[in-house]
């Protein structure tokens, strides 16, 4: 590492939304970024410069719903093996287990920004916290790195598929409580009740959480979601569990955009 976080140089490989928002995250410490889609020229020796590199690629849902990791392995084959790599794509979990043997300091650190224009985390710095997962010495080496992008966000730090699992964990969530909902409104709806009237006196408790409760449109989609699910029951079943839950939740979201497209 440099003698002072200042001078540190940093490549952010994928500028997708993610990727956009590390180049922010990380400011002035940027000093090459390339971006697979782009068909530009790769910038070998800006990228060979650098101190660490990001990588925010692209991880889309494969034909047989387990995540692609082609974007992923592509960008780190084309990063000098004894640059740090902090890799903030999501990734099954095991991902992280192969990239450690291949090259000796990668954190994975997951992304949770709001996917939806009027969500609070609109910024990596607006997330208020961080999980940098990996082996001490990567941990070691990106969490200085981490508190001077994100001043003042606690940085919760463990092994790297702790790490994968918290991002899967927190976004299946929010697809079972996306699908309680509209299962709930649906219940309502038999009844003759408005969900809404419901819904309001339902968050008098804390416990409910007012995030993830409406009904809007058919069930969950967009980006991550969707994805993100098929690809954790994907990687549950190769790991010889079959997750029924989840296998629920993606059979009733396909019921409630099958009835809102009839």
């Amino acid at each position: 590492m440099c003698d002072t976080l200042g001078d540190l140089k940093a490549a952010v490989i994928g500028l997708g939304v993610v990727g956009q928002a590390q180049v922010r995250l990380f400011g002035d410490m940027v000093h090459a970024t390339y971006d697979p889609k782009a068909g530009k020229r790769y910038p070998s020796r800006r990228v060979g410069q650098c101190d660490f590199a990001v990588v925010a690629v692209g991880t889309p849902q494969g034909r047989d719903g387990s995540a692609d990791l082609s974007f992923l392995r592509a960008a780190l084959d084309r990063i000098p093996p004894e640059i740090p790599v902090m890799v903030r794509s999501t990734i099954p979990p095991g991902t992280m287990a192969g990239l450690e043997k291949a090259r000796s300091l990668v954190v994975h650190v997951p992304e949770f920004l709001n996917e939806r224009p009027d969500g609070a985390w609109r910024e990596s710095r607006d997330v208020p916290f961080m999980i940098l997962g990996g082996i001490p010495a990567a941990r070691d080496f990106f969490l200085p790195v981490l508190a001077q992008a994100a001043a003042g966000t606690p940085v919760y730090c463990g092994p790297a598929l702790e790490a994968e699992l918290i991002k899967y964990t927190a976004n299946c969530f929010l697809a079972a409580k996306v699908t309680f909902v509209n299962e709930m409104a649906r219940v309502c709806e038999a009844f003759g009740a408005d969900w809404e009237l419901v819904r309001a006196g339902w968050l008098h408790d804390p416990r409910a959480g007012e995030s993830h409760s409406r009904v809007e449109g058919a069930g969950f989609g967009g980006r991550c979601l969707p994805k993100d699910l098929a690809a954790l029951i994907k990687a549950s079943e190769g790991a010889g569990y079959m997750p029924e839950f989840l296998w629920a939740l993606e059979e009733a979201n396909t019921r409630f955009q099958a009835e809102a497209a009839s």
